[in-house]
């Protein structure tokens, strides 16, 4: 790389709000975020509907809007498959194979450039010749996890009729170890569901001082050193090949001894995460060395939904500050390694916490009281302040004086507290019919009466058209009276309560190219509701409307939300509640980037990918359809 030339880190933070960021960074709760802006350009931008994750992380990287890319939110569909099919592979849209436009760092790396993409919605696998992209934490398909158990501990006593768990006197005396009390003896062996065969470990216990057995000795399966570990020691990374359902994977993880008694009759090991080491990044060989030399932090949790959170959001967010310094320790790490001109990066902490809060701050809000409100705030502003301190270690350990810095978000969201379920409508109108699946005790579409199926993330709605979808009912001459139908059903929902109508818009896919949706992926009409509205509960079923409950089916037109009161992906990119948005802050920062300098007027993200080209002067993706944003550049 030639001195002064010019790199890239884009610091992607999910579902960051305008609103809230500059509270937070007027209140001096964000010191560092406010540092860029204050040497650099702020703005506002506009997400590429369906304003969600997957979508606008690639319309972020290509330039190009969902028509081109095809990306539609988490469950795509592509004409030709059954409708159903698409619903049951969340997350396929981020894919690199599915894309139907091109990277931005695909151009960087024909120009030489390496480029480090890491926890990126977008572009897995990807085939970069000079670049890496990794997984971290945000799984995709066409991946294996990264953590193959969590942490764990087991009990070892001599007095026991479990084998593996059994203290016992070493068979043979080890030479190369010095014990002042006879050596004794374990076998580490793991069981859990992911694991079918763990090939056993022989560890020793041994006394160092003569004063009682202190220490335990272990070595990893291809590792001919022996650590000695102390009471409340880490041991280094152990290199174990372990058996998966995945085939045989090389993995790592890490001892700590709990409790030893000195008598040798009890000995309480602790047991990191065991971290495989392929399947999440590519090449695969980086995977080993990204956990070795940055995985310090206990960072795994079980979500059924990527924003999910399942437990506290206290605790969510003691895990995601271990995250963000994850994120910064092997972004950091990757510089050293591979010294990156370019890095994409995506955090996901502050659309998992909106999710969970933001109906409780909205005055208006039928979830809203006061001991809510100061709870919520509680938890938004640690959420911020963990992303201000990820933005502070990046800035101390990857920038320079030749990076340029782009902070911004994929789409912002606004308070949501009314769940609206329309399947019934299209039943009563006769689009959208459903038979009982005795076995299963749900309803399943019946598609030989099915005119109209609907997604819901994505909100599109499909014709089942004859010629094009596997059990296609409607013949062409009919397909725009189905259409009109679906439009007319869904601008007739109105809330029980208020009268209120509750889609925005209604409108076909041709209809809709000024908003980047004519695309062949994009159903044939499109909807949007209207603030306060929304479509998931945080119940999985809901969102795959081939198989319904029957209690789902029961629900009234309009039910208050029990979980989720934050939404963003139902409506349109402009739509605002109060001070809340759907936009997205942007921030530039670096050289020949303008000083102190506001954008006016939005701009949108299909923007950003050709800018980025400009300033590295470099082509633009080839698919892209935004402008340069000249204005910024001095």
């Amino acid at each position: 790389m030639r001195v002064g030339h010019k790199k890239i880190l884009l610091i992607g933070v999910d579902q960051a709000i305008p609103y809230l960021t500059k509270k937070f960074m007027n209140e001096g709760l964000l010191p560092n975020i406010s540092q860029l802006t204050d040497n650099g350009t702020i703005g506002e931008a506009y997400s590429c509907p369906p304003c969600d994750t997957p979508t606008n992380w690639t319309t972020i990287a290509t330039g190009s809007t969902t028509a081109i890319h095809g990306a539609t939110s988490f469950y795509m569909h592509i004409p030709g498959e059954p409708f159903e099919y698409g619903l049951n592979i969340r997350s396929r849209s981020s894919l690199s194979r599915y894309c139907g436009a091109e990277y931005f760092w695909e151009v960087a790396d024909k120009k030489g450039l390496k480029t480090f993409i890491l926890n990126y919605p977008a572009g897995w696998p990807g085939s970069l010749k000079n670049g890496v992209i990794s997984l971290l934490t945000w799984p995709l398909p066409e991946s294996i996890s990264r953590e193959l158990t969590l942490k764990t501990e087991l009990k070892y006593k001599k007095n026991t009729s479990k084998p593996f768990l059994k203290i016992d006197l070493a068979e043979k005396i080890n030479r190369d170890l010095k014990s002042l009390s006879p050596q004794l003896q374990i076998t580490i062996k793991m069981f859990n569901k992911n694991v079918k065969e763990f090939p056993p470990l022989t560890a020793y216990i041994i006394d160092t001082e003569g004063s009682g057995y202190d220490s335990v000795a272990i070595q990893s399966e291809n590792d001919k050193n022996w650590q000695i570990l102390k009471i409340g020691q880490w041991s280094d990374w152990i290199l174990n090949d372990i058996l998966t359902n995945h085939g045989i994977l090389p993995c790592l993880f890490k001892v700590r001894i709990g409790n030893l008694s000195s008598e040798g009759n009890l000995l309480e090991l602790q047991f990191s995460n065991i971290y495989n080491t392929k399947g999440w990044t590519n090449p695969e060989d980086i995977g080993e060395k990204i956990i070795r030399n940055a995985i310090n932090y206990d960072i795994a949790r079980e979500q059924k939904v990527d924003y999910m959170i399942s437990g506290k959001i206290k605790s969510y967010l003691k895990l995601a500050r271990n995250e963000a310094l994850t994120i910064a320790q092997t972004i950091s790490y990757m510089k050293k390694f591979m010294n990156w001109d370019i890095c994409f990066f995506h955090i996901h902490l502050l659309d998992s916490v909106n999710h969970k809060t933001l109906g409780y701050l909205y005055k208006n809000s039928a979830l809203y009281s006061e001991q809510k409100e100061e709870k919520a705030w509680e938890h938004i502003k640690t959420a911020y302040r963990i992303v201000d301190e990820l933005v502070k270690l990046l800035i101390e350990q990857c920038v320079d004086k030749d990076t340029i810095v782009v902070f911004l978000a994929d789409h912002g969201a606004m308070p949501s507290w009314k769940v609206v379920n329309f399947l019934p409508a299209l039943i009563e109108k006769n689009l959208l019919n459903y038979k009982i699946d005795n076995l299963q005790k749900k309803y399943i579409v019946d598609w030989s009466k099915t005119k109209a199926f609907p997604y819901l993330e994505p909100p599109y709605i499909w014709v089942n058209l004859k010629g094009r979808d596997p059990r296609g009912i409607v013949n062409s001459k009919d397909y725009e009276t189905v259409r009109d139908e679906i439009i007319e059903v869904l601008y007739q929902l109105k809330d029980p309560e208020t009268g209120e109508q509750i889609v925005k818009l209604a409108l076909k896919r041709e209809d809709a190219d000024y908003l980047g949706q004519n695309g062949y992926r994009v159903g044939d009409v499109i909807y949007f509701l209207k603030p306060s509205y929304q479509l998931f509960d945080y119940r999985l079923d809901k969102l795959n409307p081939a198989i319904q409950t029957p209690d789902l089916l029961n629900y009234p037109l309009v039910y208050k939300a029990q979980v989720n009161c934050a939404a963003h992906a139902y409506y349109l990119p402009t739509e605002k509640l109060g001070e809340y948005s759907v936009s997205v802050p942007l921030i530039f920062n670096g050289p020949n980037i303008n000083k102190g300098f506001q954008l006016k007027d939005h701009v949108d993200l299909i923007d950003i990918a050709p800018t980025l080209s400009h300033l590295l002067q470099i082509p633009k993706p080839k698919n892209a359809q935004g402008r340069v944003l000249h204005e910024i550049v001095v």
